[in-house]
């Protein structure tokens, strides 16, 4: 589902990924772990082409990300087509996102209605479906500002559901929650992991990694130190870098 291959990408003077090479396969969650500023959530972006790589080669399902391919040639994609593929691509962010001026079932609808012009009752019955699979159903009529901030959440990964996406993107979604807030979410995804799937998720929650993901790759200074099966690297890793991390984190 994703392949990448000596994937570069700088910020002026600061390179920030450095040759990243990893593959997920369709229906396999992979954890992006590591220590902050290592590369990870910018790694995530230039998934779904919110960034775009200096060097190397992203694809998302067989496809280049940002162009495509013609007689052997690569050309890049204009905004309608890369908007056009990124509705494939779901992405729940740290901060949420919701439109504050409308409602939950509002937020599900805008985007199935707008990108993929289906109709306002298909688009709703949706919508409802998955507030269901995400707990709150009697929720539909409320605003973002009466929400607290795990069921803000909750709503974003439901909103991101509603463009039925081939692949979860998710960039620490519970780092700006309450700890009594995170077990919610979590649960959420973890019902998502459950049903087949494919997600990358940039996290600090250990436990979950541990449980959920199938993979982890551990990330520092823009490379990945090491990636392998979750419990394998996390209960016992390899690399002497890695090491140092979950000791602290511990």
């Amino acid at each position: 589902m994703v392949q990448a291959e000596a994937v570069r990408k700088s910020f002026g003077r600061l390179e920030v990924l450095k040759g990243i090479d990893l593959d997920v396969h369709a229906g396999e969650v992979v954890c992006l772990i590591g220590p902050s500023g290592s590369g990870k959530s910018t790694f995530l972006r230039c998934i779904n082409h919110l960034e775009t790589v200096d060097g190397g080669q992203l694809r998302v399902d067989g496809a280049v990300v940002g162009y495509e391919r013609r007689e052997n040639k690569l050309y890049q994609l204009g905004d309608r087509e890369i908007c056009r593929r990124r509705t494939q691509v779901g992405m729940v962010f740290q901060h949420f996102n919701l439109f504050p001026h409308m409602t939950v079932l509002e937020n599900l609808v805008e985007a199935p209605r707008r990108a993929l012009r289906e109709s306002a009752d298909t688009a709703r019955i949706r919508a409802l479906k998955l507030l269901e699979q995400v707990g709150l159903t009697n929720k539909q009529d409320a605003y973002p500002r009466h929400l607290s901030g795990g069921q803000q959440q909750r709503v974003a990964i439901a909103r991101a559901l509603c463009m039925r996406p081939k692949l979860m993107l998710f960039d620490e979604p519970t780092s700006a929650l309450d700890p009594e807030l995170v077990g919610d979410v979590l649960a959420v995804m973890r019902d998502l992991a459950t049903s087949g799937m494919t997600m990358v998720v940039v996290t600090h929650e250990m436990g979950f990694a541990r449980e959920v993901a199938d993979r982890v790759a551990f990330f520092d200074a823009g490379r990945i130190v090491e990636c392998g099966p979750a419990r394998e690297v996390i209960a016992a890793p390899r690399q002497e870098r890695t090491k140092a991390f979950f000791a602290a984190v511990k």
